[in-house]
C-alpha cells in the first residue's frame, strides 16, 4: 500500500519540552529519560498530556541529507550529534522547570504522513516526503516533528506508527 503524503494545517498549541544534543545511539534513553521528567512534572501540577509524545529535530538541511548515501548514513548514527526536543503537548500553558521548557505551535501547514515500523527507518519516510514536497514546489522548514502514536514497549517494532510532519515556508 502507496503511503498517503498529504498537506494538513495543524496548531500544536501548549507544549512542554526539553532540547538536548545527542547521537542516535543515545537518543532513545535520553528521550525516554527526558519524557519521564515531564510526565513527573504534568503529574505534579495535575496536567495529562493532550497528546502523544513528540520529538522535534532542528536545524535539518533537507537537501544535503537526503543526497546521502547508506554508507554516510551509518557513520552518522555514530557521529552526527542531533539537535532535537522532546515533548507533551498540554492543555494548558505551564511554567517552565528547569531544563523543561513552555512552547506555543500556532496553526500552521505541514507536509505530514505516518510512517509505519521500526523508528530505524524512518528514513524512508522522510526521503519520500521530500521528493513529494519537490514534486509539489514546497519549501520545507528545517525542522521535522514526529509524534509517536504508540509505546514501543507494547508494541512489536513493525506495528510501530509515527506520526511524520515537516513544516511548509
Amino acid at each position: 500500500m502507496a503511503q498517503k503524503i498529504e498537506i494538513v494545517e495543524k496548531e500544536i498549541g501548549h507544549v512542554l519540552e526539553i532540547e538536548e544534543n545527542a547521537s542516535m545511539l543515545k537518543l532513545p534513553s535520553l528521550m525516554g529519560k527526558d519524557l519521564t521528567l515531564i510526565l513527573d512534572y504534568m503529574k505534579e501540577k495535575n496536567v495529562t498530556p493532550e497528546e502523544a509524545p513528540y520529538g522535534r529535530y532542528l536545524d535539518i538541511d533537507w537537501d544535503s541529507q537526503m543526497k546521502k548515501g547508506l554508507l554516510a548514513d551509518m557513520i552518522d548514527v555514530f557521529t552526527k550529534k542531533w539537535h532535537f526536543t522532546v515533548g507533551f503537548p498540554t492543555q494548558r500553558e505551564l511554567e517552565q522547570s528547569g531544563n523543561i521548557k513552555h512552547k506555543f505551535f500556532e496553526k500552521k501547514k505541514y507536509v505530514q504522513t505516518t510512517h509505519m515500523g521500526p523508528y530505524q527507518k524512518v528514513g524512508k519516510t522522510y526521503k519520500s516526503m521530500y521528493i513529494w514536497a519537490k514534486n509539489e514546489n514546497l519549501e520545507l522548514e528545517n525542522i521535522s516533528i514526529e509524534f509517536y502514536l504508540n509505546d514501543p514497549k507494547e508494541t512489536k517494532k513493525n506495528d510501530l506508527k509515527t506520526l511524520v510532519l515537516i513544516p511548509i515556508k
